[in-house]
């Protein structure tokens, strides 16, 4: 599951509804905002608030809000609650007797990396509802703060063992947050990949149920990564040195996959398909380093028309076409690809 971050102070309230709307079209279901501001901003925030709950309320998005316990005291439980706000995540400031009265009421987030074995049987004994309770990671606007993979893992695990659901922020290639403007994942390795790479990190090995977008936005090219993953397709960003009618195809990778190559199943045996069924002659037989695309020429006999992604350096060779790269951003992308049966398509770089 993946959703937004909308900060009421970093861009106009028209800005964030139109963002909100549009990522709702296109599959988005939850919104994460934060409710820490100086008091002089309190008035200013809480008419923000107000207008952002009552168009996720509109769209039929969940909205979780980041809260301290002096922040509450001058919300109040109830005026959030009418206003449209469906959970909270509740950092510090609050008691396991006090968390455990308001998750009788709405979902509440605890801090997934500060949450200990101790704590929460102190709020197991204080009757907490767990069915109501997730457990969220930070985000870490500082280079150099974010998470350690390892350790981020083995806490995850922990809690999904306890039944308790887990969540962590991702990058945005977007608009970026003030002050630092540096992305806010939760893992540090992740500030500077790109969103949808680091979004099938957490899927596929960190034990991490939900994922959310921690900057302003995502770029049109990643949100389209995101659709496509949606359809059960890995896009892989590429060059494309060579005109082939294979580049808008659906490929799948073989289920008896190979150490060294990603092979297109059906590239070769369905060649009216993809758009080759004349002979190819040897051309740009370059050397091939990790994420070359390519395609065997007349001199590979049988193997005439067979497409592949290399996964490692490999020489030349004059019966291997090199048509185009992937891109180096998206190489890491290759290690999910190169599972058996793995679907995936490529989209020019830009």
């Amino acid at each position: 599951m993946l959703g937004i971050s909308i900060f009421a102070a970093d861009r106009t309230l028209e800005d964030n509804v139109k963002y909100m709307e549009h990522m709702k079209a296109a599959g988005y279901t939850e919104i994460f905002t934060s409710l820490h501001m100086p008091e002089d901003e309190f008035g200013e925030l809480k008419e923000k608030l107000l207008e952002i709950a009552t168009a996720a309320r509109r769209l039929g998005m969940d909205l979780m809000a980041d809260i301290s316990g002096k922040a509450l005291e001058n919300f109040s439980l109830p005026f959030l609650l009418d206003a449209g706000v469906t959970g909270l995540r509740m950092d510090f400031g609050f008691s396991a007797d006090e968390i455990a009265a308001y998750s009788q009421q709405l979902k509440i987030a605890l801090n997934a990396s500060t949450l200990t074995p101790e704590f929460l049987a102190d709020l197991k004994e204080h009757h907490i509802c767990l069915e109501n309770i997730e457990a969220w990671h930070n985000y870490y606007p500082r280079p150099e703060t974010g998470l350690d993979k390892e350790s981020f893992i083995a806490k995850n695990r922990w809690l999904q063992a306890e039944g308790i659901t887990t969540m962590a922020f991702i990058p945005g290639d977007g608009l970026k947050r003030k002050p630092l403007f540096q992305s806010l994942p939760t893992l540090e390795k992740h500030r500077n990949h790109s969103s949808f790479l680091a979004y099938l990190e957490l899927e596929q090995d960190c034990a991490v149920d939900k994922i959310f977008v921690g900057d302003l936005t995502l770029s049109e090219g990643s949100q389209i990564q995101f659709q496509r993953y949606e359809e059960g397709v890995i896009p892989l960003r590429v060059t494309q040195e060579l005109p082939y009618a294979l580049w808008d195809k659906v490929h799948r990778n073989r289920l008896d996959a190979a150490r060294d190559v990603i092979r297109s199943e059906s590239a070769r045996t369905d060649r009216e398909r993809y758009g080759m069924t004349r002979s190819i002659a040897p051309m740009h037989t370059n050397e091939r380093p990790r994420g070359t695309i390519t395609v065997d020429n007349y001199l590979y006999g049988r193997y005439e028309h067979e497409l592949q992604i290399t996964l490692r350096d490999l020489p030349a060779h004059e019966a291997v076409n090199v048509i185009g790269h992937v891109i180096e951003e998206d190489l890491p992308l290759l290690d999910y690809v190169r599972q058996g049966g793995r679907r995936f398509s490529f989209t020019a770089a830009t």
